[in-house]
């Protein structure tokens, strides 16, 4: 008898806690507190938490990559400028996210956006061949929102088979994902009634509850993670001020003073911390020369892709095109005219789709803009978040 209530009392309290935790991580976060800039690959690949998170009307999805991350507490960086703004940013992505990912992301997340507008932060180093590297793109990837996106009656059968037909190839040498996207089609693409094989009653149970167990495994990793990063789910601001074009003039002048503080030690445009930690000695024994960018990449037809979702949405993207560092890049031996190429490549292709560019690519040799060979700093995180908000900001009334 003993034993049985020994048994009824741990099934009781391990119910408690399991429902706690269920009530607790399914809360999400508010986009007006610092959880917006929070960069995290939980937050970035658990759909439901987004979708709260857009359901703000102050609210704007800011697709990128390892920008993202770096200038983090600088003071140019969007987790303190947009901090006690009247707009909400919801970072997604981190190294390793490009245009395939968001793609999936926007499709499975966009119709609960109350802000229609989004941003895609380009960044020129990903038009390799193939795109997205296959191992970037896996650690990257959420099932719950390929399942969403699959889901998604909006999004047309043209779109989604050509993201099929993307898995299919980056994830040919990965039989345990092939899996995963071949039994995520089978189980939660819609079916046309005459053709195609309807799931059985215990099939499509099992559908379901993967479905709801992939949704509650990432609340509890945003859970978790969050809690490791010290972000809560409490809202940080209160003003929800205006930035005015003063706000932007002073924060440039702070970027000239701090970049001659950093910057001022090199011929590269970059921090003289990075550069004497790591690109020195690579200039000095001649590494990194004749990077491989294409024409042809892949990652062309993935940003399309992302547009075509866009307009499938209803959602008014922004494409910023970020430059090459191009001091770095003149040591690497990929020209001027050669790079300028493939600004004009997204701006055609931004045109094509009638979509605003915020296009940063004439700051190649702009001083205090870059941190390393890549990534904005300094006055290029100015001009980035200053881009974003005036998109933002625009048709605005009051």
């Amino acid at each position: 008898m003993k034993t049985i209530k020994a048994f009824a009392v741990s099934l009781l309290l391990c119910t408690l806690t399991i429902v706690g935790l269920h009530l607790y991580s399914s809360r999400g976060f508010s986009a007006e507190g610092k959880a917006g800039t929070w960069v995290s690959d939980a937050k970035s690949q658990s759909g439901s938490t987004l979708k709260k998170m857009a359901a703000d009307e102050n609210a704007v999805l800011i697709f990128g990559s390892s920008e993202l991350r770096h200038g983090q507490g600088s003071g140019f960086h969007g987790d303190t400028i947009f901090d006690g703004a009247d707009m909400d940013p919801i970072y997604v992505g981190k190294a390793g996210y490009q245009s395939l990912t968001h793609a999936i992301t926007l499709g499975a997340v966009g119709s609960q956006a109350a802000n229609k507008k989004a941003v895609l932060i380009v960044s020129p180093q990903w038009f390799k061949e193939n795109g997205v590297k296959s191992t970037a793109f896996e650690a990257a990837f959420s099932e719950e929102e390929y399942i969403a996106l699959l889901e998604n009656p909006d999004i047309s059968q043209e779109t989604k088979d050509y993201i099929n037909g993307r898995l299919q190839n980056i994830m040919a040498d990965n039989e345990t994902m092939s899996e995963k996207v071949k039994k995520a089609r089978e189980w939660y693409q819609p079916k046309d009634d005459n053709t195609a094989e309807q799931l059985g009653w215990l099939e499509q149970k099992k559908a379901d509850f993967h479905k709801v167990l992939l949704e509650e495994k990432n609340n509890y990793k945003v859970m978790a993670e969050a809690l490791m990063d010290g972000i809560s789910n409490h809202k940080s601001k209160e003003s929800g001020a205006k930035l005015s074009q003063a706000t932007w003039e002073q924060l440039r002048k702070e970027a000239e003073t701090e970049g001659h503080k950093l910057s001022d030690g090199n011929d590269y445009g970059m921090f003289d911390s990075v550069y004497k930690g790591t690109y020195q000695t690579l200039i000095a024994n001649g590494k990194h020369k004749n990077p491989k960018y294409t024409l042809d990449s892949m990652e062309f037809s993935d940003l399309e892709c992302f547009l075509s979702i866009c307009r499938e949405e209803g959602i008014e993207p922004l494409v910023v095109i970020l430059p090459f560092n191009g001091y770095w890049y003149d040591y690497t031996e990929l020209t001027a005219e050669e790079r300028s190429v493939f600004y004009e490549k997204i701006r055609c292709i931004a045109e094509d789709y009638g979509v605003q560019c915020a296009d940063l690519s004439g700051n190649e040799y702009t001083e205090y803009y870059f941190e390393d060979n890549s990534h904005p700093a300094l006055k290029g995180l100015v001009d980035l978040n200053e881009a974003i908000y005036e998109f933002y900001r625009k048709d605005k009334t009051e």
